[in-house]
C-alpha cells in the first residue's frame, strides 16, 4: 500500500484535534482542595474549588475557610473564624459570610441530644451580603455582639449599608453602644441631604450634617436645647474634588473653618471615630479577599471640597521653603536647647540678645511656616484658598525685617534691634508663596549668622567648662592614686616602699607642672595626657606592689622534688638557677630603677606591658629546654641584654 504524506496527515488531523480539545477541557475543568490554608494571619481548614488555566491558579465555585480549637477554649480563650462564600474565575462573586470570635468557657458543660455542649463569653463579629465581582453589592451588615454564658448580652456595633457594585446607596445606619449614625447617599456614591448624629438613648439628633450633592453645606449641633449653626461650604460656588470621608476630609474642614474666623463647632469627633470604626471592619474583609483573589471591597463614601490645585511653580516654592524650613529649624533648635547658651545669657549681653532674636525668629518666622508645611503633609492645601491660607498663618500682624528684642541682664530690661545687613532686598508682605520663601531665606541668612557668631562664644565657653570638668576628674584620679599607693605601701618591703614614694612623688610633681599652664588649649591638652597617665600609674602601682608576691610565684614555680638518698628522702630542689637569679638580681631592680630615674608619663604604659610580658614569659621557660640559654646568662648583668635572651622586647628600646 502506498501512502504519502499528504494521505496520513489527513488521516491523523481529526485525531489530534479531538485530542487538543480533551487536553483543553482537561486545563479548565473544576478541581476541589481539602486541607490546611493560611491566609494573611488566618490558619484552618479549608474545603475550596479552583481550576488552572495556563499555568495559572484560579479560585472557582464555593469556598469555606474555619478554625475552632476546642482544647484552647477549655484551657483559656480561642480565637475562631470561619469565612465561607464562593469565586468566579478567581473574584468574590455571590453571598458571603465572614465570623470572627474570641471565647472563653466558663468550664460549665451539659449534654443536650447526646451532644456536651459548653456556655462560652466573649466577642464575636459578623459580617454578611452579596459580592459582585470583588466589590459589595447589595445590602451589607456588619454586626459586632458581646456574648455571655453563649447568649448575646449587648451590640457593640452595627453597620448596615447599601451598595451598587461598590458605590454606597440611599440609606445607612451606623452605631455602637453610645452613639448611632444615620444618612443616604446619591446614586453615584455622594453624602446628601441630612446625616444625623444620635446619643444612646437621645430622641433628638446632637449634631446633624447638612450635604448637599456631596457638599457639606453646614453643621448643627444641639446642646441643652441649645442649636448651634456652623456654617461650612454652604456659600461656596467655585471648583470642587470629590474625596473620600475620611481623616483627611476632616482637616481640609478645620482648616477651612480656621481660615474663615469661623468659631463654632469643630467637625469630626464622634462621627469621625464612627466611620473609621466602620472602615476598619471593611478593611479587615478587603485583606482576606485580597489575599485570596481580585477583590476591591472598601467603601468609598464620597463629598466634594473646595479646590484651588497647586501649580508646578507652587510646588517648586513649597519645595524651597521645605528646605528653607529644616535648616533653620535645625539652627534654632540646637541653639535654644543649649545648656552653655542658656547659662551664658544670664551674664553676657551679646549672648542674651541672640539668644532672644533666635527665640523672635523662630516664634514669629518659623512656627508661622511649620503650620503651612504641615497642611502640605496632610495633603490639603488645595484645598483652601492659597491667599486666606497664608494670611491664617499668623494670629497677629506679619513679622517685618526689623526684629525688636527685649533683653534682660541683671533685671535690667533694654531693647535692641536685629536686621540683616544685606543687600538683598526681602519684602515678604504679600499673602502668596513666593512672600513665604522670602520670609523663609530671611529667616535661614539671620540665623545662619547668629550661628556663626555664637559658635566662637560658646565655643570658648564650652572649653571653659570642658577644663574644669577635666580638672575635677584629674585631681579625684590623684587622690585615688594616692590613696591605693599609702594602703599598698604598709605590707611592702623597703626597697618596695622607696619606689612607690617616688611614684607618688611623680604624682605631685606633675601635677604642679600642669598647675604653671595659663593658655586655654595646652592646658586641655596636658590634662588629657595627665588622666591617661593617672591611669597607667595606678596599674603601675598595683604592679610594682606585686613584685614580691611574684618572685615567691617564680621561685616555687622553679622548684624540682628529688629524692635524697643520704636523707631517704624528697626534697625541694632549685632548677634552672640561672633563670630566677637573673630575673631576680637583673630584671626586678631594672624595673624599680626606670620609676625612680628619668620617669616620663608616656613610659608608664610601656614599662607595664614589659613588667607583664616578663611574668608570664618566665612562667613558661620553666617547661623549655633552656640550657643554651642558661650558659648565655652566666655572664650577663645587663638588662636589656638579659630581655633579649628570654625573648622579650623591651619597649623602653623604641624610646
Amino acid at each position: 500500500m502506498n501512502c504519502t504524506y499528504q494521505s496520513i496527515k489527513k488521516q491523523l488531523w481529526p485525531t489530534l484535534l479531538l485530542l487538543f480539545l480533551c487536553c483543553q477541557a482537561k486545563a479548565q475543568e473544576n478541581l476541589r482542595y481539602k486541607g490546611e490554608l493560611i491566609v494573611g494571619k488566618y490558619q484552618g481548614n479549608a474545603d475550596y474549588g479552583y481550576k488552572i488555566i495556563d499555568g495559572d491558579t484560579l479560585l472557582n465555585g464555593s469556598f469555606r475557610l474555619k478554625k475552632a480549637n476546642l482544647d484552647s477554649l477549655l484551657k483559656k480563650q480561642d480565637y475562631s473564624f470561619d469565612f465561607s462564600g464562593s469565586f468566579f474565575n478567581n473574584f468574590p462573586n455571590g453571598a458571603w459570610s465572614f465570623r470572627f470570635g474570641e471565647f472563653q468557657s466558663n468550664n460549665k458543660s451539659q449534654v443536650i441530644d447526646y451532644q456536651y455542649r459548653v456556655a462560652v463569653s466573649g466577642v464575636q463579629e459578623e459580617a454578611r451580603g452579596l459580592i459582585l465581582k470583588g466589590k459589595p453589592d447589595g445590602n451589607w451588615t456588619f454586626e459586632v455582639s458581646k456574648i455571655e454564658d453563649s447568649k448575646v448580652a449587648q451590640t457593640l456595633f452595627k453597620s448596615n449599608i447599601t451598595f451598587d457594585n461598590g458605590i454606597p446607596q440611599k440609606n445607612f445606619i451606623i452605631e455602637n453602644d453610645s452613639i448611632t449614625l444615620a444618612g443616604r447617599f446619591l446614586r453615584n456614591g455622594l453624602a446628601h441631604d441630612e446625616w444625623s448624629l444620635y446619643e444612646s438613648f437621645g430622641l433628638s439628633a446632637s449634631e446633624n450634617w447638612l450635604f448637599s450633592n456631596g457638599v457639606l453645606n453646614q453643621i448643627e449641633t444641639e446642646l441643652d436645647g441649645v442649636v448651634t449653626i456652623t456654617p461650612i461650604y454652604g456659600k461656596y460656588s467655585g471648583d470642587t474634588k470629590i474625596l473620600n470621608l475620611d481623616k483627611k476630609y476632616i482637616q481640609a474642614i478645620a482648616l477651612y473653618q480656621l481660615i474663615n474666623d469661623d468659631a463654632g463647632v469643630k467637625a469630626g469627633g464622634e462621627m469621625q471615630r464612627l466611620l473609621e470604626e466602620n472602615a476598619a471592619y471593611y478593611k479587615k474583609i478587603d485583606a482576606i479577599l485580597s489575599e485570596l483573589g481580585e477583590s476591591s471591597f472598601l467603601p468609598e463614601f464620597k463629598v466634594k471640597v473646595p479646590y484651588f490645585p497647586l501649580t508646578d511653580d507652587e510646588n517648586q516654592l513649597l519645595n524651597r521653603i521645605k528646605t528653607n524650613y529644616k535648616t533653620s529649624e535645625e539652627i534654632s533648635t540646637s541653639f535654644l536647647e543649649d545648656t552653655q547658651l542658656n547659662i551664658l545669657k544670664l551674664s553676657n549681653q551679646d549672648a542674651a540678645f541672640n539668644y532672644e532674636v533666635i527665640k523672635k525668629i523662630t516664634e514669629d518666622f518659623l512656627n508661622p511656616v511649620s503650620k503651612l508645611l504641615a497642611y502640605q503633609n496632610q495633603e490639603i492645601v488645595e484645598f483652601a484658598p492659597r491667599n486666606q491660607l497664608i494670611s491664617g498663618l499668623w494670629t497677629s500682624e506679619k513679622p517685618s525685617t526689623s526684629i525688636e528684642v527685649n533683653v534682660v541682664i541683671d533685671s535690667t530690661k533694654t531693647l535692641q534691634t536685629f536686621s540683616l545687613d544685606s543687600k538683598e532686598e526681602f519684602d515678604f508682605t504679600n499673602t502668596n508663596l513666593e512672600s513665604l520663601v522670602q520670609l523663609s531665606e530671611y529667616a535661614l541668612q539671620s540665623l545662619t549668622i547668629i550661628e556663626n557668631k555664637l559658635k566662637a562664644k560658646l565655643t570658648n565657653s564650652k572649653r571653659k567648662q570642658e577644663l574644669i570638668s577635666k580638672e575635677e576628674e584629674l585631681i579625684a584620679q590623684q587622690k585615688t592614686l594616692q590613696s591605693l599607693i599609702d594602703s599598698v605601701i604598709v605590707d611592702s618591703p623597703s626597697t618596695i616602699r622607696t619606689v612607690l614614694k617616688k611614684l607618688k612623688k611623680h604624682t605631685e610633681e606633675s601635677l604642679v607642672s600642669y598647675a604653671l599652664l595659663t593658655d586655654l588649649e595646652p592646658k586641655l591638652l596636658k590634662a588629657q595626657k595627665l588622666l591617661v597617665c593617672y591611669q597607667q600609674l595606678e596599674v603601675l602601682a598595683k604592679n610594682i606592689a606585686k613584685l614580691p608576691e611574684q618572685e615567691e610565684a617564680i621561685k616555687e614555680r622553679y622548684k624540682d622534688r628529688v629524692w635524697n638518698p643520704f636523707m631517704a628522702t624528697l626534697m625541694d630542689e632549685e632548677v634552672k638557677k640561672r633563670i630566677v637569679t637573673a630575673y631576680k638580681r637583673v630584671l626586678v631592680p631594672y624595673f624599680l630603677e626606670q620609676v625612680q630615674e628619668d620617669f616620663r608619663c608616656r613610659k608608664t604604659a610601656d614599662l607595664n606591658i614589659l613588667m607583664n610580658n616578663t611574668q608570664q614569659r618566665m612562667l613558661e621557660l620553666r617547661t623549655e629546654n633552656t640550657s643554651k640559654l642558661e650558659r648565655k646568662l652566666r655572664k650577663i648583668n645587663d638588662p636589656l641584654t638579659v630581655f633579649e635572651l628570654l625573648g622579650i622586647q623591651p619597649s623602653s628600646k623604641e624610646q
